[in-house]
C-alpha cells in the first residue's frame, strides 16, 4: 500500500512541474544581429600588382549593414602585413572607410586587412586583399662607374616598371666618408636570409653594403664589419666575387681570396685569406678572376697561383681543402698539365656545353687558352688547350668575354671589338666604336642564360664622366663561317656614368 502511495505522489509531482514549465511565458528580450557586408572586386583571390613610390592604392569598398546605419557607429582600419620572411612587418595604411594610399612600402607580397569595428557591440568584421609590390629598385641593371669628381657613382637601368627607367646617382645624398674610385659591384643571388642579399659596392677606399630594397647603405655598411677579426681587415677593396651553388661565396678582396660558407648563417663573415697551402701561411698572389661553374653548380672554385704559375682550387666539403687552396692533380693522358708555368692573363666562365671555364695564359708573345669544366659530380675536368694563333693585338687587350654557345672569345683593344674562334683559330674585327672609349665588356651568364648575349659599355670623352657613359646589348648569331653579332633593338642606354662594373638585380 505504501509503495502504491509513493508512485502516486511522484506522478502528481511530475504533472505539477510539467504544468509549471508550460505556463512560464518567460521574461526575455531579443535583439537582431547587425550584419556587416563588405564588397569590392579586390577582396578575394586576385593579386593586385603595383609599384612602390609610383602607384597609389585606391579601394572604395561598398558596405551594407542590417540594423545600424549610423556612420559614426563604425571605426575603420587598413593594415598591410608583409609576407617576406626577410622583410615582413605591419604597416598602417589608413583609418577611413575609403583607402587612398600613395605606396611607400618595401617590395614584397602583402596581405592588406580591412577591419570594421561596430562600436555598439564591439564586434569586428575583417576583409582582406592580396598586394604584390615592386619598386623601381626591384629589377634592373645596377651600373657602377665614375662620376664628375672621379669617385664612384651608382646609376640604375630599372626594368621594374612598365617602361625602362634610368635612375641617376642613387647614392648622391648619402654621406660616405671614404668614398673612392669604382672597382666592382656584386649582387648576390637571393637567399631567404636578408643579410646574405646585401649589394656590395667596391671602391679603392673600401667596399660598402647596400640594402636590396632601398639601395641605401645598411648600418655598419663598410665590409670591414664582416670580418670575424676586424683588426685583420685591410682596406677591403673588392674586385671580384661569385656565389657558388647559393651556399658558398668567394671573393677577391685586397688581392686575396676569401671563401665563405653561407649555409645556416644569418650573415656572411670573412675569416682569414685562403690563397695559401695547408700548413703554409705564406700568401701567394692569384689571378684577378675566379673560375667557377655557372651551369653544373659545382662547389669548387679555380684560381691561378701567379707565384708558382699553376692552377689551384678550393672547395668546401668532406675531404676537400677548407680555408686554404690545394694543387690540382694531373693524370696520365690529360690534354694539359695543371702546372703550365705560364703568365696569367684572365679567366672567363660561360654556359657552353655543360658549362666551361677558360683561362688564358701567355708565354712571351704566344697565348694559350685552357678549357676545363667544374662539375658537381665529377670534379674539375680538363677539356683542351689551344694555342691562340692568328690573334690580332691580343697583347693589348683590355676586356675579355666568352660566348655562351660558340667556341668564341671576345676581347677589346682601344675602341675595337674582336672575336676569336679558337676552334677554327680565326680572328675577326667585329665592331669599331668611333668617338668612344670601351670601358667594359660583360658576357651575360646570369640573366638570359639560355641565349647568347653580351653587353659593352662605351664612354664619350667629349661629355662629363657622370653622363657620358652608354651600354649596348648585342646578340650572338650562330654562323658556321663568321662571327656575327647583332645590336639588340631597344637595348641602348645612354646618359650613364663612365661604366666600370654592372650587375643585374632580380628583386
Amino acid at each position: 500500500m505504501r509503495m502504491i502511495y509513493k508512485i502516486w505522489l511522484i506522478g502528481l509531482l511530475g504533472i505539477f512541474l510539467f504544468e509549471s514549465c508550460y505556463d512560464d511565458k518567460g521574461n526575455y528580450s531579443y535583439r537582431a544581429i547587425n550584419e556587416i557586408t563588405v564588397k569590392h572586386d579586390f577582396f578575394g583571390d586576385t593579386t593586385i600588382r603595383m609599384y612602390s613610390f609610383v602607384d597609389t592604392l585606391r579601394v572604395f569598398p561598398e558596405i551594407s549593414t542590417s540594423v545600424n546605419n549610423d556612420p559614426d557607429n563604425y571605426e575603420y582600419e587598413w593594415m598591410a602585413v608583409g609576407g617576406d620572411q626577410t622583410i615582413g612587418g605591419q604597416y598602417l595604411l589608413g583609418k577611413e572607410k575609403d583607402l587612398v594610399y600613395p605606396i611607400t612600402l618595401p617590395s614584397q607580397r602583402y596581405r592588406v586587412y580591412f577591419k570594421i569595428k561596430d562600436k555598439s557591440t564591439g564586434l569586428t568584421t575583417i576583409s582582406s586583399l592580396s598586394l604584390q609590390l615592386s619598386t623601381l629598385f626591384s629589377q634592373g641593371w645596377l651600373v657602377l662607374g665614375e662620376g664628375d669628381n672621379g669617385l664612384a657613382q651608382l646609376d640604375m637601368i630599372s626594368t621594374g616598371g612598365e617602361d625602362t627607367t634610368l635612375l641617376k646617382n642613387i647614392l648622391q645624398e648619402v654621406d660616405i666618408q671614404e668614398w673612392g674610385k669604382p672597382t666592382y659591384i656584386f649582387v648576390p643571388p637571393y637567399r631567404p636570409v636578408a643579410a646574405l642579399n646585401y649589394i656590395h659596392v667596391g671602391t679603392d677606399k673600401g667596399t660598402y653594403r647596400l640594402s636590396t630594397s632601398t639601395l641605401l647603405p645598411i648600418e655598419g655598411a663598410h665590409l670591414k664589419w664582416s670580418f670575424y677579426d676586424m683588426s685583420a681587415a685591410g682596406e677591403c677593396v673588392m674586385t671580384e666575387a661569385a656565389q657558388i651553388m647559393g651556399f658558398y661565396r668567394a671573393a677577391i678582396v685586397d688581392g686575396n681570396l676569401y671563401y665563405t660558407e653561407l649555409s645556416g648563417q644569418q650573415s656572411c663573415f670573412f675569416g682569414s685569406p685562403s690563397n695559401h697551402y695547408k700548413g703554409d701561411y705564406d700568401l701567394f698572389p692569384v689571378g684577378d678572376k675566379i673560375g667557377y661553374s655557372v651551369k653544373e653548380r659545382g662547389q669548387a672554385i679555380v684560381l691561378y697561383n701567379e707565384r708558382d704559375r699553376r692552377f689551384v682550387y678550393q672547395q668546401s666539403g668532406y675531404g676537400t681543402p677548407i680555408g686554404y687552396c690545394a694543387n690540382i692533380s694531373d693524370r696520365v693522358g690529360d690534354p694539359f698539365s695543371w702546372e703550365p708555368g705560364l703568365e696569367y692573363v684572365t679567366t672567363l666562365n660561360c654556359h657552353k656545353g655543360s658549362g666551361s671555364t677558360y683561362t688564358i695564359l701567355k708565354d712571351g708573345s704566344d697565348f694559350y687558352l685552357y678549357s676545363y669544366r667544374i662539375s658537381n659530380n665529377y670534379g674539375i675536368i680538363k677539356q683542351l688547350v689551344v694555342k691562340m694563333d692568328n690573334v690580332i693585338d691580343l697583347d693589348k687587350a683590355e676586356f675579355f668575354g666568352a660566348s655562351n654557345m660558340l667556341s668564341v672569345i671576345y676581347y677589346t683593344v682601344g675602341n675595337k671589338l674582336y672575336g676569336y674562334d679558337f676552334a677554327r683559330k680565326k680572328c675577326e674585327l667585329l665592331k669599331t666604336f668611333d668617338g668612344y672609349e670601351i670601358t667594359l665588356f660583360s658576357s651575360d651568364i646570369l640573366v638570359q642564360t639560355s641565349s647568347d648575349y653580351f653587353y659593352i659599355a662605351l664612354y664619350d670623352p667629349s661629355k662629363p664622366t657622370s653622363t657620358g657613359g652608354m651600354i649596348m646589348k648585342y646578340k650572338v648569331v650562330d654562323d658556321v663561317d663568321h662571327i656575327i653579332i647583332e645590336e639588340e633593338k631597344g637595348s641602348e642606354w645612354k646618359n650613364l656614368c663612365k661604366v666600370k662594373s654592372i650587375a643585374f638585380k632580380t628583386r
